[in-house]
């Protein structure tokens, strides 16, 4: 299985975070790393997600959708960071309210126009309860890219 979107060092299994800016720092890590971002990605997460939640309530758990300005993305990739206790993160679209979070898709997209589709893509999907449990159960990097390219980036190359 290829995909351009995809890549194994961006999958990052039952972590251990206990707020969301480290949430954030450690799946822009990679992206930074691999040059996929530039040096100063995580910052521009962190401030998008200050001004602009992305904790969606979603079953069985909330699912964060963290994503920043296309300038901050040298290559367009999606990540997935699944977290061993939930983290709280506030909830898109709200003030205050907050949403205990156990799966992370970061959308680390270079184009603007294709971020808007990845996102409606997402949201879509993680509508489904069995498709959330699965994320967060997922145990092994393969199962999971394989799991993300069936279910989400195979729509977007579709376009």
């Amino acid at each position: 299985m290829s995909n351009a979107l995809l890549d194994r060092d961006l999958i990052l299994l039952n972590q251990t975070c206990q707020t969301v800016e480290e949430v954030l720092e450690t799946i822009a890590a990679p992206m930074q790393a691999k040059q996929f971002a530039k040096e100063t990605y995580a910052d521009g997460l962190k401030e998008r997600e200050q001004t602009f939640a992305t904790g969606i309530p979603t079953e069985p758990f909330g699912v964060a959708i963290p994503h920043t300005d296309a300038s901050y993305v040298l290559e367009s990739k999606i990540g997935l960071l699944t977290l061993k206790e939930p983290v709280s993160f506030g909830v898109m679209g709200s003030e205050n309210d907050q949403i205990d979070v156990k799966v992370v898709l970061l959308l680390g997209l270079a184009d603007g126009s294709a971020h808007l589709k990845a996102l409606q893509t997402i949201v879509e999907r993680i509508q489904d309860a069995h498709f959330v449990k699965k994320l967060a159960s997922v145990q092994e990097k393969d199962e999971a890219l394989a799991l993300l390219d069936a279910s989400i980036t195979k729509q977007l190359e579709g376009e």
